[in-house]
């Protein structure tokens, strides 16, 4: 079970890397909304999954590259607007869960359609 602690600590963490990414990270290679979908930090705050989307020209994958480049600078500013005893090392991922719910909405619709079609045949 999660500690409320923890989930403070994620949802706190969420907001700021957003922040960061958003205001202070200047890329001009990246052409894209970019948002942390979740951040996930393990119980003794050694490690966060920070989970990224995108909606844009630049590919997802790109902006998570890219990201992971400034992977140093987002965590020293972590380190300044969040007091934490440790600050946890980043790990950066493509969140794919917009696509995956995309793709299962299709494959709804395509067996709505398809039942509707054997429907009208009958």
């Amino acid at each position: 079970m999660r500690s409320v602690r923890l989930e403070r600590i994620n949802s706190e963490l969420q907001k700021v890397i957003n922040y960061i990414i958003d205001q202070e990270l200047r890329d001009p290679q990246i052409d894209a909304m970019i948002s942390v979908t979740n951040v996930d930090t393990t119980p003794d705050l050694a490690y966060a999954r920070v989970y990224i989307s995108s909606i844009g020209k630049t590919p997802t994958d790109e902006v998570v590259a890219r990201i992971k480049g400034a992977g140093g600078f987002i965590r020293g500013e972590v380190s300044k607007k969040i007091k934490l005893r440790i600050t946890p090392r980043l790990e950066f991922i493509k969140d794919s869960s917009l696509e995956y719910g995309n793709k299962i909405d299709n494959i709804l619709k395509t067996i709505k359609y398809s039942t509707e079609e054997d429907n009208n045949n009958d």
